[in-house]
């Protein structure tokens, strides 16, 4: 999948999501980056449709503690959601 990313000429950091995406204990420096956000997303998609077995605790993974303010709560995760579900449709159509 990262060849497929580079040729498409993705940064190199969109290149290395699809394979980190579900490494929930990824950890690379302490600033946010694209990578933890993709992570939190897609655990708490896994979270609300009640896929949760063998899931860590979001408080336990790396990115949340990257999260300033300690803001994830169900209305903030909703919200951010709903963003993504938007940017994610609207990508799509771009590479259809």
């Amino acid at each position: 999948m990262t060849l497929v990313t580079h040729t498409l000429g993705f940064s190199e950091e969109l290149s290395k999501v699809p394979e980190f995406a579900e490494n929930w204990y990824y950890e690379i420096g302490n600033q946010l980056t694209l990578i933890d956000i993709v992570i939190l997303a897609k655990l708490h998609s896994y979270i609300s449709r009640k896929k949760t077995k063998g899931l860590p605790y979001i408080n336990a993974i790396p990115a949340y503690s990257k999260l300033s303010g300690d803001k994830l709560d169900a209305d903030f995760s909703l919200n951010v959601l709903g963003r993504a579900q938007q940017r994610v449709k609207a990508s799509m159509s771009l590479l259809s």
